[in-house]
């Protein structure tokens, strides 16, 4: 289990970046969520192992916003999935 990710994911709720979360585009989704978890990122610093741990734990609870704008901050590739 990533403790790291679990955080992320209860700080980005907590400030109140999931309000409305529903109503925004997938683009804007992911814009919310990236700003949010930049935040987060330079609070906490992550090494590039517990970053593959918190890719795994979002995908595994299908948070793809997050897996995809945390990716995309520590310079990760993706799996694509089948």
């Amino acid at each position: 289990m990533s403790e790291w990710a679990r955080r992320a994911h209860h700080y980005l709720n907590v400030t109140g970046r999931f309000r409305g979360f529903r109503k925004l585009s997938d683009g804007q989704r992911y814009e919310v969520v990236k700003e949010g978890l930049q935040e987060f990122l330079e609070q906490n610093p992550l090494t590039r192992e517990e970053a593959e741990e918190a890719l795994e734990w979002f995908l595994s609870r299908r948070r793809v916003h997050e897996a995809r704008a945390l990716a995309k901050l520590m310079k990760l590739k993706l799996g694509r999935r089948k």
